[in-house]
């Protein structure tokens, strides 16, 4: 019984993060090429899903040291943060993003399966004393849910299907 008690904390952080991953990955999934490439409030619309997915990549580490980050190298032209906007002649692919977050599914996979409890209250990784990896995890699945809303509410705006929300302790698989 008490080896079912341990990492209680653990499997819930990994279900939440994992059931807005889903829908992350989802939303990949269900948009069609011409929304992919369509620009939305000057920010083009894979970006956005760019943005997220990076930010994902970057907070949530396999070592404390930080090392193994991105999974993934894009082109140098495209930055993460959205105070750059790429050149109009720079795009990831559905294809391309669809095995960056498979990348980084499978990297957090590691990552929980090394984690107890306790963990969740270290730093994130070392240069980021002041942000705790569970405040890593809860704000990544803040951000993924923020940014899916968004490109869901574009999807809204064409009639098309949208990454439908994906509930708690579904099966993510």
């Amino acid at each position: 019984m008490e080896k079912e008690m341990q990492n209680l904390l653990i499997a819930a952080a990994k279900g939440q993060l994992f059931s807005s991953y889903q829908m992350l990955e989802t939303l990949v999934d269900v948009c069609p090429d011409e929304i992919w490439q369509g620009v939305y409030g000057e920010v083009p619309f894979w970006y956005q899903v760019y943005h997220t997915a990076y930010f994902v990549d970057y907070w949530l580490r396999e070592d404390r040291a930080g090392a193994g980050f991105p999974c993934v190298r894009f082109d140098p032209r495209i930055p993460p943060e959205f105070e750059w906007i790429p050149q109009e002649d720079v795009s990831i692919s559905r294809e391309t993003m669809r095995v960056y977050l498979l990348l980084i599914r499978q990297k957090l996979h590691r990552i929980f399966a090394t984690l107890a409890d306790s963990d969740l209250s270290r730093p994130a990784f070392d240069g980021e004393p002041e942000v705790s990896l569970l405040d890593a995890i809860f704000s990544q699945a803040r951000h993924i849910m923020y940014n899916v809303g968004y490109c869901n509410g574009i999807l809204r705006a064409h009639d098309l299907p949208e990454s439908d929300w994906f509930a708690y302790n579904e099966p993510v698989e």
